[in-house]
């Protein structure tokens, strides 16, 4: 398994695999809600226009979401070495 910051043995580096992920996110938005868009089109006989709505809305939302990942990456968490507050510490045993 590659280490933080190394390209990974397939030639993908993690930021391309989260990239990747991101696009199947936004598939899998517009076409969960343009399926609902044609389920309430359906129970309401209103034609196609709840299924439009629905694509339109989560094309614009999603592609969103997607620029702004890529133009402002989020940082990377600092490690996991120091415990964060509130946490029990292992030193101090009863």
């Amino acid at each position: 398994m590659a280490k933080k910051g190394q390209q990974s043995p397939y030639g993908y580096s993690p930021s391309a695999w989260r990239m990747i992920g991101r696009g199947m996110e936004l598939g899998l938005v517009i076409g969960g809600l343009t399926y609902v868009g044609y389920l309430g089109d359906e129970w309401l006989d209103t034609g196609p226009w709840l299924m439009l709505a629905g694509a339109l809305m989560a094309t614009v939302g999603g592609s969103y979401n997607l620029a702004k990942d890529m133009l402002y990456p989020k940082k990377p968490r600092p490690s996991n070495d120091v415990p964060s507050p509130g946490s029990p510490d292992d030193s101090q045993s009863e």
